[in-house]
């Protein structure tokens, strides 16, 4: 069964429609995000409710936490507040009651999915080296862990712990008697100095994982995010 793993669209509306004709192109129907489909970028309910409608698995990311437990919004500072001020004022109510009802965590079939460690999903801390990985594995009852969070796309064995780490366009085959950790980047807004918008394609039958880098109107998307009066950082990062 092949799955498309998508994460942090952050309200970019351009990259999920090139995302969106791709699935259809490759006929890949079944879906899971990983959270953050909305802030930073202008159009956060068409994007959250194309996951709504799309996503047989979802989880919470931090900035969809924040908007829903309004305490947790003193983490956030600078642009990244600005940002997800702008958008609670404009989230539909709706959508605003189904963010309540996700799990910061997820487990279907052989994947376990969370927008951040494995190990404490609702702390929202980054997946990268290290402890956090050790832990991770620890606390990870299937065959592969899908995180996101750091908007750049990754991988980790638990046999191979020094084979992991940044993983470039293209992909992988993971072998039945490991584990891993996998990241797909960012569909929204990359921070690995590839402007392309990242997801993954994860065969569980194959035991594959893709990296697809693709194009779109980020230029279109960058001026939306000035027009509504945004960060201009957050315009600037997607070119």
């Amino acid at each position: 069964m092949r799955w498309a793993v998508i994460a942090d669209i952050h309200g970019n509306l351009e990259a999920l429609e090139r995302v969106e004709a791709y699935l259809k192109e490759h006929q890949l129907e079944r879906v899971m995000c990983l959270g953050d489909s909305i802030s930073y970028g202008a159009n956060p309910n068409e994007c959250l409710a194309w996951v709504f409608r799309h996503c047989e698995c979802h989880v919470l990311g931090n900035h969809e936490a924040a908007l829903v437990h309004e305490s947790l919004r003193w983490d956030f500072g600078g642009w990244a507040r600005v940002a997800l001020d702008w958008t609670a004022e404009r989230m539909d109510p709706g959508l605003m009651a189904r963010l309540r009802e996700l799990p910061y965590s997820q487990i279907h079939e052989l994947m376990t999915m969370a927008h951040g460690t494995i190990d404490r999903p609702e702390a929202f801390e980054y997946l990268t080296e290290g402890e956090a990985v050790i832990k991770s594995f620890s606390a990870l009852k299937t065959f592969a862990g899908f995180v996101a969070h750091t908007h750049i796309p990754g991988w980790f064995s638990e046999k191979k712990p020094q084979g992991g780490g940044y993983l470039d366009e293209g992909k992988i085959r993971l072998a039945k008697e490991d584990r891993y950790l996998l990241n797909p980047g960012s569909v929204g807004q990359p921070r690995d100095y590839d402007p392309r918008l990242s997801f993954a394609v994860f065969d569980s039958e194959e035991l594959t994982f893709e990296i697809v880098r693709l194009p779109y109107d980020n230029e279109k998307a960058a001026k939306k995010i000035r027009s509504e009066g945004l960060p201009r950082t957050l315009a600037d990062r997607l070119l």
